[in-house]
């Protein structure tokens, strides 16, 4: 048992140096996929297609940053990296424009052509990363989240799942077992 728990520690210590790596430092947009250093993973050959980019995939990892802090980091330099992360993060999204923010981006911010294919999902991890935001978006990130319905029809599942996930976060529900 003792040494699991000690290889629970240091995979949560080596993966949350990792983040710090992939998370762009203004924007705090990840990548769906990157490399073993946090550089994004531009392989358009394989798994599919592009994964270089902020995307579907790259959501959870808004999630996890907030539920990170909630849970365990927040006196910490890791806590303080997911604080200016979320900040980040959020005035990234509180300032594109209407038609802009639920799209698909480079982690540098860049706006490309094509709408989310989840935007119930990225909107649901904008508002969990409120858990470790103090920014002035956060409240408006999670009114936004609040004033959005669950996803009917096809694709539901993914952010539905997400929507669940950030109700259970925000609402102190969502607990360790």
């Amino acid at each position: 048992m003792l040494k699991t728990k000690s290889f629970g520690k240091k995979c949560a210590k080596a993966s949350r140096e990792y983040l710090k790596t992939a998370c762009h430092p203004v924007t705090g947009l990840s990548p769906e996929y990157s490399y073993y250093d946090g550089k994004p993973y531009p392989d358009h050959e394989h798994f599919g297609g592009r994964h270089d980019w902020f995307y579907s995939d790259a959501y959870r990892t808004i999630a996890n940053i907030g539920l990170d802090y909630e849970w365990a980091d927040k006196d910490t330099e890791f806590g303080k990296w997911c604080r200016q992360t979320a900040n980040n993060l959020q005035k990234f999204f509180g300032n594109l424009p209407t038609e802009d923010k639920r799209g698909i981006y480079e982690i540098d911010g860049t706006v490309l052509e094509g709408k989310a294919l989840h935007p119930v999902g990225l909107t649901a991890t904008i508002a969990q990363a409120s858990l470790a935001a103090d920014g002035e978006y956060a409240l408006k990130a999670v009114e936004e989240f609040w004033n959005t319905p669950l996803r009917t029809g096809e694709r539901r599942y993914y952010d539905n799942c997400l929507y669940l996930f950030a109700m259970l976060a925000l609402s102190g529900k969502y607990r360790i077992w």
